[in-house]
């Protein structure tokens, strides 16, 4: 059995990467986005928020699995498998649509920003869920 605050200790870091996207996805929406150097820093944000919400995933659902705390277990390793499913399925749609964009079709630009606007929702909804959950924690 761990101590109380190693499954705290583990929702805050899966908070702090969740935290992290949302704040760091908000400049994309005052740049465009069909320049070249402009996507790929778009295509490493959301390379490294995957992988981060993967990892702080199932780290944190290792330590709900120690403490005994199956739901917070299977819910932790939701998010990891979540996030580790959807990257390289994301990372293949911004490459098409980046491809896309310099072939000179009008409307990617358009599609990439709806992915953007849709990621960025659902990263609301995973960390007021998850910020919900604190309560329970404790």
């Amino acid at each position: 059995m761990v101590p109380d605050f190693v499954p705290l200790y583990a929702v805050i870091t899966v908070l702090f990467s969740l935290i992290y996207f949302a704040f760091a996805s908000f400049p994309f929406l005052f740049v465009r986005l069909d320049v070249p150097e402009v996507t790929r820093l778009f295509r490493g944000l959301f390379r490294a928020y995957f992988w981060m919400v993967a990892v702080t995933g199932f780290v944190a659902s290792a330590a709900f699995a120690a403490s005994g705390r199956i739901a917070f277990t299977a819910a932790m390793f939701m998010i990891g498998a979540g996030a580790s499913a959807m990257r390289k399925w994301t990372l293949r749609r911004i490459d098409a649509q980046q491809e896309a964009c310099r072939v000179g079709d009008n409307t990617a630009v358009r599609r990439l920003r709806a992915m953007h606007w849709g990621s960025m929702l659902a990263n609301v909804v995973l960390l007021a869920s998850v910020v919900s959950s604190l309560r329970y924690v404790l």
